[in-house]
């Protein structure tokens, strides 16, 4: 066990995998699979439908979330949802895995570096870690890679359902504000497809705790022309689709 010092703060890191606060304090017990979402209408009305048991709850400062449980395929799963932002959304998938699960799929929306419709589909292979929480996890580098096996998992769901996707890589940042046109379009040459808030941040956990993780990502504003942001209608339209998208992918690891 190391404790790595750095002039820069986010750069120090600790190898050691045990911290004096870890998850697990709730008990619960989750199912192997898990599918976390950022949504929650959607979430709320396929509870309300499948009359889904409640398996859990995380009480945070601004909000409750709940985890819920639903069987698909004979296989159970547990889903939730997390909060935007990677720190928020790694603090409940780490409970998560204190419960239980093994096998993740997030799934969500982002904004587009490519020209293209909203709501088209990614799925992200690596994601640039321009962020805080993967520092906490893995020791610095610029990209983290997803897991190959969910990858493969929700190309099948997504060509069992006749829809049309690209892999890619995507750019993880926590500054949503400070997307400027220069950094656009340095990430757009870097070979970056979508940004987002939490791929980089999840992969990262995934890696140290030892479970498979994916993610689905459907376009929602478009910053392909810097001169003229998009938010189109920030991919209303395809957050149910993309949830029942995910709760079959996890179906297929």
């Amino acid at each position: 066990m190391t404790l790595i010092k750095n002039e820069i703060p986010i750069l120090e890191y600790d190898t050691d995998k045990q911290a004096v606060l870890m998850p697990g304090r709730f008990d619960y017990l989750f199912s192997e699979k898990a599918v976390l979402l950022f949504m929650e209408p959607e979430i709320d009305e396929y509870v309300a439908a499948h009359h889904c048991e409640e398996v859990g709850k995380f009480e945070c400062v601004t909000k409750t979330f709940y985890a819920y449980k639903t069987k698909i395929q004979g296989k159970e799963i547990t889903f939730a949802q997390v909060p935007l932002g990677g720190a928020g959304a790694v603090q409940i998938m780490e409970q998560i895995i204190a419960g239980g699960a093994k096998q993740i799929i997030a799934a969500g929306c982002c904004g587009a570096l490519e020209d293209g419709a909203e709501g088209e589909f990614f799925v992200p292979t690596a994601a640039l870690r321009q962020e805080g929480t993967s520092y906490h996890y893995l020791s610095p580098a610029r990209e983290v890679e997803l897991s190959e096996a969910a990858v493969a998992a929700i190309e099948k769901a997504l060509k069992n359902a006749g829809l049309t996707y690209r892999r890619c890589k995507t750019w993880t940042t926590d500054g949503f504000y400070r997307e400027t046109k220069e950094m656009v379009r340095y990430r757009k040459s870097e070979g970056y497809s979508v940004v987002e808030m939490e791929c980089a941040s999840m992969a990262a956990c995934a890696k140290v705790r030892g479970v498979v993780f994916g993610q689905l990502l459907f376009t929602a504003d478009s910053l392909a022309n810097v001169d003229a942001h998009d938010g189109r209608n920030w991919g209303d339209d395809t957050f149910a689709a993309a949830m029942e998208l995910a709760l079959d992918a996890i179906t297929l690891i």
